[in-house]
């Protein structure tokens, strides 16, 4: 770290700051093509529309802005009695002499004292380094939770609720930039609103600056609105869904949801005050069937497992604009989530042709949970620069988890007046989590940069289970587990622009420390070091095409779950259980694009990983099935993308994409030799139609063949959604009418044979459903801060020529 921070301070004294002197000139001309005199014009950054320098047209219309460095800009030309009128967004290459940009003035509807800003993302921006999708007026996504949403991003899979990319479980998710590596977050996602997202961010390659552990980071960014003055909104959303539920023994048919939510942001002078509330009231269903070969008998499982939840999320926070420069600001955020499922598992058990049954027994599950979380953050931001991006951030973090479950267990043969054996599973697991972070942007020149920063975190999960035959105590089933872990890092990443040339390298060193205990026993102690370089390079060849290249290398440490060596109960014939002894997996990563217009249109890229974490490893005991994670195999993974885009005219737009995948496992396992591979074909596309009237329509969806993942063989699978939204009273009302997995493809059919294990099982959920959400925005709806500022390109009436 030492050296890291001193290589950082050499760098600050020992360049000077060198500015291109780059000219932008042009003409601002009413509809009539008449000059217009005394416009104001301002050039803005385009990443965030910061204004980044102004000038003022002469009585022939002419302006000039002087002193340009190479980056991403676009400009806009204000006049009282007019339109605001923006260019398109243009790259200034670091060997380009001169800008030439008209801009076209239109009388306003109103004479109003303030600007109207018309916001028009398209739903899915690929920029350079990741795909983002803005969900916030998708139809499609409405009323739906966030692990729904993420079903609609291309390439992002759920498969029995967790989250892979294209098959690989090697994903990350954040939250407003945020990992939260030490909770369930498939539970997380699973519970939270989608009203409350604003966008999502798929970075396949992090850099030096993001924590080394998984491969890629799926980044939920929530709303915060920026609006100056008072503004709102408030939601409902109702959604149902119906299935026939005969073939697991229920009269069960109609499954619902109730989503009210409301978010206000209040902004004046130095402060922005902003908070969000919403509930969520939804009954739920999942359905397995599981057929189990062992030894010369056949156990049919037929498992229904209705459930409720009631979940509450808020989130406030406030920022003070101390001066231009500097930013405080404060956030708190978090949820409580209560639930109960009464699970019934039919267990049939049959000779090996299954031409005889031979027993019948039934385990019922009444499980409760309770599942809480809050989190604090405080935030310093001072821009040395706003111009150059010379800053610095500050972050401290407070987490805390708080989760409980009691299971109520019955177990009895299926026949009248079988005595039944009654015990419970209780969990109680607190997770207290600490970081402190620092990040430091230095702008050596126009065209070289370079990054800094350190981070350390704390985390404390103590893990009470209490297993109870009866009213006692079964200390084999029971354990307590106390794990405790402290990740410090520092990274340092420099990009710079060469003729043509782009590059950016970057290294990252973490230590790990992590204890483990149990009955007082220490099961788990280490602490190591490791660096992680990272490099990407891209070749212009001409202002429209672009060849990328990147390497990293990435860790995935095992979580305290999966190194909790007792057994937890999934049904009376499964358990999971952990291993103490569990080691680091490390990928090395690297991919090639071909770009147009800075978005990826043929993409290959190659994994491979060793000491693979093999998260569900079967073997038997008995006629128990325990699955439990272990380092395995060695990993290898090809990628080969075509995305493309779809548009015609203002009519369509939209994105397709196909990716050829190949995964190969190769393991010592069981006395066995597990080698195996396969390749499978991921298609995907989504398509928005903009119909007369404000109507909006959307479809998407996406199929997968048969695939590979660890021990499992997955048939084909797939999903079709449908939207449709209308706004109305001068686009503050909005109504979305949303269908998700329409011909109900969403299911998993999923077979094990290795060794003496043999299972095929097949599960279905409640993911056909219909949403219909109403929307409102109150307060001032039209001034927008500059931050948060963009605009379609059928309000932009420029002409952008760069030399």
């Amino acid at each position: 770290m030492n050296k890291i921070l001193l290589l950082s301070c050499f760098l600050f004294y020992s360049f000077a700051t060198l500015h291109a002197q780059i000219t932008v000139t042009g003409t601002v001309t009413d509809e009539n093509s008449q000059p217009v005199p005394f416009a104001t014009v301002t050039l803005l950054a385009a990443r965030d529309s910061q204004l980044v320098k102004g000038a003022l047209s002469d009585q022939n219309g002419a302006y000039s802005i002087t002193g340009l460095e190479a980056g991403e800009y676009r400009l806009s030309a204000t006049m009282l009695g007019y339109e605001t009128a923006y260019s398109e967004p243009f790259t200034v290459l670091p060997d380009s002499k001169s800008v030439s940009a008209d801009l076209k003035l239109y009388p306003a509807d109103n004479m109003l004292n303030e600007a109207v800003v018309v916001a028009k993302r398209p739903l899915f921006e690929q920029k350079a380094d990741r795909l983002i999708m803005n969900v916030d007026n998708s139809p499609v996504a409405a009323g739906g939770t966030a692990l729904e949403i993420l079903q609609k991003m291309p390439g992002v899979l759920v498969i029995q609720d967790r989250v892979t990319l294209a098959g690989n479980q090697g994903v990350q998710i954040w939250i407003d930039g945020k990992p939260s590596q030490y909770a369930d977050m498939n539970a997380v996602l699973r519970d939270m609103p989608g009203d409350q997202i604003d966008r999502i961010e798929l970075i396949t390659q992090p850099g030096a600056r993001y924590d080394a552990a998984g491969g890629a980071i799926i980044n939920i960014i929530l709303k915060r609105n920026a609006n100056l003055g008072f503004t709102g909104t408030a939601a409902l959303t109702a959604g149902g869904s119906v299935y026939d539920q005969s073939e697991v023994g229920s009269d069960d048919r109609t499954y619902y949801r109730l989503n009210p939510s409301l978010s206000l942001n209040y902004r004046k002078n130095k402060w922005n005050l902003f908070g969000s509330y919403s509930y969520l009231h939804r009954t739920y269903f999942s359905v397995i069937k599981i057929e189990r070969f062992i030894a010369d008998e056949v156990y049919l499982q037929s498992n229904y497992d209705p459930s409720f939840w009631d979940i509450h999320h808020y989130r406030m926070g406030a920022d003070f604009f101390a001066t231009k420069k500097t930013t405080v600001g404060v956030l708190f955020r978090g949820f409580s989530r209560t639930g109960e499922s009464e699970a019934f598992n039919l267990t049939n058990v049959y000779n090996q042709d299954q031409s005889q049954q031979t027993g019948s027994f039934i385990t019922q599950n009444l499980t409760t949970n309770d599942r809480s979380n809050f989190l604090g953050n405080l935030n310093l931001k001072h821009e040395f620069d706003a111009e150059t991006g010379h800053t610095l951030n500050v972050d401290f973090d407070y987490s805390r988890y708080d989760i409980s479950s009691v299971s109520l267990l019955n177990i009895f043969q299926n026949t009248p007046g079988s005595p039944e054996s009654r015990s419970s599973q209780n969990l109680n697991q607190p997770i207290d989590f600490y970081v402190g972070q620092a990040d430091y942007v230095l702008p050596l020149d126009s065209t070289f940069k370079a990054e800094t920063g350190i981070k350390s975190s704390f985390a404390t999960i103590d893990n009470d289970l209490k297993f109870l035959r009866g009213q006692t105590i079964d200390p084999d089933q029971s354990n307590a587990f106390l794990y405790k872990e402290n990740i410090n890092a520092a990274y340092i990443n420099l990009s710079k622009k060469l003729d043509r040339f782009d590059f950016n390298a970057g290294l990252r060193a973490e230590q790990t420390v992590v204890t483990g205990e149990t009955m007082g026993e220490k099961v788990l102690d280490r602490n190591y070091l490791q660096w992680f370089p990272s490099v990407s390079a891209l070749y212009h060849f001409d202002e429209h095409f672009g060849l990328q290249g990147a390497y990293s290398r990435r860790i995935n440490r095992p979580g305290f779950q999966q190194q909790n060596p007792f057994a937890f109960f999934i049904d009376s014939l499964t358990y999971t259980q952990g291993n103490p002894q569990l080691r680091p997996e490390i990928g090395n990563n690297a991919q090639i694009t071909l770009s147009y217009d800075n978005q990826p249109f043929i993409r290959i890229s190659y994994g491979k990983t060793s000491d693979v974490i093999i998260e569900n490893a079967p073997r038997l005991e008995g006629t128990r099935t325990f699955t439990t994670a272990a380092n395995l195999a060695e990993y290898q993974r090809w990628a080969f993308e075509l995305n493309f885009p779809i548009k015609y005219k203002k009519l369509i737009d939209g994105f397709g994409g196909n990716q050829f995948i190949y995964n190969s496992y190769d393991a010592e396992y069981l006395e066995q030799r597990y080698n195996r591979s396969k390749w499978n074909w991921l298609a995907y596309g989504q398509i928005n139609v903009n119909l007369p009237a404000d109507f909006k329509m959307e479809f998407g969806g996406w199929y997968m063949t048969r695939f590979l993942e660890e021990f499992f063989e997955i048939k084909a699978l797939g999903g079709l959604n449908f939207g449709i939204s209308k706004t109305f009273w001068d686009k503050r009302g909005r109504l979305s009418l949303s269908v998700n997995d329409i011909l109900y493809t969403q299911n998993s059919n999923v077979r094990i044979d290795y060794a003496d294990v043999l299972v095929n099982f097949f599960q279905r959920q409640d993911s056909r459903n219909a949403r219909l959400t109403f929307s409102y925005r109150f307060g001032n709806t039209e001034l927008k801060n500059a931050r948060r500022r963009s605009t379609g390109s059928e309000d932009e009436s420029s002409r952008v020529k760069v030399d």
